[in-house]
């Protein structure tokens, strides 16, 4: 599919820069290099994919706007699939700004958000997962996210699809034969297709599993601190963000509201929050406080339940640990106050919790989050806790909402057609849940998607992407 109108947009953050980018794309790109440019040595041929230097001019010919580098790259060898033209100016949003205008001046029209990548997709450069990668590697907060979007932008999991749908369209060649040819052909009932779908299957499945943990590593991770009151929460916090952010004191209560930080741990996003100490509240205010703690709670990845070691347990102590235990969540038990002589031993704490939670999903260990004793231990089980198994990049993953529901979409066929084939159903009904299965696959890649669907994709992006 080819455009008929030229766009233009401002490629670079918003902001003084050493370099901000113009970008343009349509029929228009190369005449208007010609128009605006004016190249340093008079021998400028404007080959494809070089870059030439000289100075941007307004469109009255003489006057002088910036000293640039320009280059043109011929359709369909460029990023969108048409002639783009990009000029390199000096990064101050005036220069940009008045360069944007002289080309609309001569016919562009400003680009929407994500045009250029919309036309990238729409010319074949590249399929709609792709182009969602493209996205959430320009938002990505840690390195493995860049590292998973990265992998999806190289079409790792375009490829994974195309596969799958090998398996569902060689499926339904055999049972198309037995249905067009049954009196003329042997070999082709339905039941030998049942390998082919079942693999299908599996692959799906295998796709959907690793949904969670790649949302954990693009969106981040969501570790709460939780605990008595003064049993060193905010200590814990300032000591893992390495900086002073929440307020600590001896009074207890001091915190109220909830403190939240973003650090970075083995190339994952981690959003830390320090909350307010769960006690019988003292006052309205407080009150709030901690009703606006076990709503986060409930919403944690991981809850790190704080005890003061250097004291007696408490019942208070018992009930916060029961009262999370029943969240179902990843719960780390950090034993704070290392430095200090022991009032009681971790293990009659965890025999409590072992006998009303899984093991595999509760981390004992001890720290001190004033000197910093534990802490690279505690770190570690903060991200195996949530981030297991394979290492990040060595299999393709799923981290878009959009493409698990057509993932689910698809196995929810895949079974229906295995169903009719396993019951001695008319060869017709598996046929039709096949198809509708290429049909929820095609819409992760967008061979097949409705119009408002990809608008809404697109119009997330930047301006100039």
């Amino acid at each position: 599919m080819t455009q008929t109108d030229t766009i233009a947009a401002i490629a670079t953050p918003s902001g003084s820069a050493g370099l901000g980018i113009i970008r343009v794309s349509g029929p228009m790109a190369h005449e208007l290099g010609r128009l605006l440019f004016r190249p340093a040595h008079k021998n400028c041929t404007w080959q494809s994919h070089h870059l030439y230097h000289g100075d941007i001019v307004a469109t009255d010919g003489a006057t002088v706007l910036d000293e640039v580098l320009v280059t043109l790259m011929r359709k369909p060898h460029s990023f969108t699939g048409e002639d783009v033209l990009e000029i390199s100016c000096h990064g101050n949003p005036l220069i940009l700004q008045t360069v944007l205008e002289q080309l609309i001046t001569l016919g562009c029209r400003p680009a929407r958000p994500g045009e250029f990548s919309e036309r990238a997709f729409l010319n074949s450069r590249m399929d709609l997962s792709q182009a969602e990668a493209l996205a959430s590697m320009i938002s990505a907060q840690s390195s493995k996210a860049l590292q998973i979007g990265l992998a999806q932008l190289k079409g790792s999991l375009g490829r994974r699809i195309s596969s799958i749908r090998t398996l569902v369209i060689e499926a339904l060649a055999g049972i198309e034969a037995a249905i067009d040819f049954a009196e003329d052909v042997s070999g082709h009932e339905a039941p030998a297709c049942l390998p082919q779908i079942c693999e299908a299957m599996t692959s799906i499945n295998r796709l959907l599993s690793t949904y969670r943990q790649a949302r954990l590593v693009t969106d981040g991770i969501q570790i709460v601190i939780t605990g008595k009151p003064n049993v060193g929460k905010s200590s814990l916090l300032n000591s893992l963000a390495g900086r002073k952010k929440a307020i600590v004191t001896s009074i207890p209560g001091t915190t109220r509201d909830l403190i939240t930080e973003t650090i970075q741990l083995d190339g994952l996003s981690v959003h830390l929050t320090d909350t307010a100490g769960i006690r019988a509240p003292m006052d309205a205010i407080e009150k709030e406080g901690i009703d606006m703690v076990r709503e986060r709670l409930e919403q944690a990845d991981v809850i790190v339940i704080l005890f003061d070691g250097s004291l007696p347990l408490t019942d208070e102590d018992r009930q916060i640990l029961e009262e999370n235990q029943k969240r179902g969540c990843r719960i780390i038990i950090a034993v704070n106050k290392s430095d200090l002589p022991p009032a009681w031993e971790t293990g009659l704490l965890l025999h409590q919790a072992e006998s009303a939670h899984p093991l595999s999903s509760i981390h004992t260990l001890r720290i001190s989050a004033k000197f910093g004793d534990g802490l690279d231990v505690l770190k570690k089980a903060l991200t195996d806790l949530t981030v297991s198994g394979k290492a990040i990049g060595d299999d393709v993953m799923i981290t878009h909402l959009r493409h698990k529901h057509s993932l689910e979409k698809a196995i929810a066929r895949l079974a229906a057609a295995d169903n009719c084939i396993s019951t001695g159903q008319s060869s017709e009904f598996a046929a039709f849940e096949l198809h509708e299965t290429l049909d929820a696959l095609d819409e992760i890649t967008g061979k097949k998607i409705q119009d408002d669907i990809l608008h809404k994709i697109f119009s997330s992006f930047c301006i100039g992407k």
